[in-house]
């Protein structure tokens, strides 16, 4: 006998022998890995073939024969999370554009909330409003976090000035960037928001917040835009005397404003105030988690126990931001949410341990059932164009992936209901395990869909955005 045959007999007799392992967790045995998978989701396979709503088109524009049954699963929801597994994606862009349309046009839906800096996306919501022009470069001003480029991305902004333009639609589209960007930010944007209002109704007051903080920010100060960890390094490195000053500066900024709301109100407009309020207290949130990295001891990260879940400071702003427009948008306001997968599941993100309170968990303990998570899959992706850390994308679904399972079903596109599967039995079984869900970097992302998911969203193959650099 051959040694290659000997191998290949040695290899199947060892995989025959292997117990058939559950592909929840963070490890599993690689050679087992796809007879595990294929056995244990069969159960859920199964029922996903009967429950799966086939999706036409990701292209808007082209009707909503297909998706009225997705208006079933929104209910009386106040918020829709719309997820990604990854940035910049041409069909995910494409598909939660139109869903953002049937939403508007068929459901009441009032404005559009995202994953991007608070501070920079006022403009963006002057903008859809008809009150500014189109910038020569959307990326790291309009938008954070790289986004800005792809021109799907700009095609819903555009859609939504459009909306707003027509005057049979009497209640206009709100664009809200509800993110805390800690990485990419500067302490400026935001306070710098508020100054400009003090500006108009308290000169004086303007002035003398600027004399008092100006000195106080400018030892970390760094770039914004695109580039990363400047601020965050520079605080870090700060006194412990000089961080607090900056905090108690920000608490005065923000206490002032307050306590003179009705005088600042009559002299400019509620909504004026609100926004230049909201961007003083986005300053806080970023002293907040700056102060919250700076105070993590050397080795934190690595002395944690498995299992440990930490706070997200950014996810726990971004959550309160998001109230905060829920609250502009009235009792009859609902929104739509954009953002990645992992900040909207209502599931600590497990990836690279420990796991982390997420935007979706945030959330949900401030609104209940009035949220609604969306995540969304994928099988494969096209082999080049994308972001250098997406290094995975081309490759297809892990077998032991939630993405696999979906994929299994055998339709191109389709959107699932988690809440109508049975609440024991097998299905259950494997939908209330923690197993990995495709992500932007190769490292396993785990997540409970059964906990984490209200509805999933499948998109057997995608692609990049088309993006236009300045």
């Amino acid at each position: 006998m051959s040694l290659g045959r000997v191998v290949s007999r040695t290899l199947a007799v060892t995989l025959l022998t292997l117990p058939l392992l559950s592909c929840s967790g963070s490890w599993v045995a690689l050679l087992a890995q796809p007879a595990a998978s294929q056995e244990a989701s069969k159960p859920f396979v199964a029922w996903a073939r009967e429950h799966a709503i086939p999706v036409v088109t990701t292209e808007p524009g082209q009707g909503f024969d297909d998706l009225h049954r997705f208006k079933e699963m929104i209910g009386s929801a106040r918020v829709v999370g719309l997820g990604e597994s990854i940035h910049a994606a041409h069909e995910f862009f494409k598909v939660r554009h139109r869903l953002t349309e049937f939403l508007v046009e068929e459901m009441g839906f009032t404005a559009v909330a995202m994953e991007t800096g608070f501070a920079e996306a006022v403009k963006i919501n002057e903008y859809v409003l008809g009150r500014r022009e189109e910038p020569e470069q959307w990326k790291d001003n309009w938008f954070t976090w790289g986004l800005g480029a792809e021109q799907e991305l700009l095609a819903l902004v555009r859609w939504m000035r459009r909306y707003n333009e027509d005057p049979t639609h009497e209640r206009k589209l709100r664009f809200y960037g509800i993110d805390v960007p800690v990485a990419y930010s500067s302490p400026l944007t935001a306070v710098e928001g508020a100054w400009a209002y003090l500006d108009e109704v308290d000169p004086g007051y303007a002035a003398s917040s600027r004399e008092t903080l100006l000195p106080l920010v400018e030892p970390f100060l760094g770039q914004g835009g695109g580039v990363r960890q400047v601020s965050v390094d520079k605080y870090s490195r700060l006194a412990e005397e000089a961080r607090n000053a900056y905090a108690v500066a920000i608490g005065d900024l923000i206490a002032w404003l307050e306590i003179w709301r009705v005088q600042y109100i009559r002299r400019s407009s509620e909504e004026a105030y609100e926004w230049a309020l909201r961007q003083a207290v986005l300053s806080r949130q970023l002293d907040r988690s700056y102060r919250h990295r700076a105070a993590l001891p050397p080795g934190f990260w690595e002395a944690l126990e498995p299992g440990v879940e930490l706070p997200g400071p950014r996810d726990a702003g971004m959550a309160e931001n998001l109230v905060w427009a829920l609250q502009r948008e009235g009792p009859k306001g609902r929104i739509v949410l954009w953002a990645h997968n992992s900040h909207l599941q209502k599931y600590p993100m497990v990836w690279r341990e420990p796991r982390m309170t997420q935007l979706g968990e945030y959330f949900e303990s401030m609104v209940g059932d009035e949220y609604l998570s969306v995540g969304f899959t994928y099988s494969q992706g096209a082999p080049s164009g994308w972001a250098s850390y997406q290094t995975e994308v081309s490759k297809p679904a892990p077998p032991c992936s939630l993405d696999a399972a979906m994929a299994q079903v055998g339709l191109p596109m389709f959107v699932l209901d988690l809440r109508r599967a049975p609440r024991k039995g097998p299905v259950y079984e494997w939908l209330n395990q923690e197993r990995e869900q495709r992500e932007s970097v190769p490292e396993p992302h785990l997540v409970n869909p059964a906990r984490a998911w209200d509805v999933l969203f499948h998109i057997d193959r995608i692609s990049p955005a088309v993006t236009i650099e300045p």
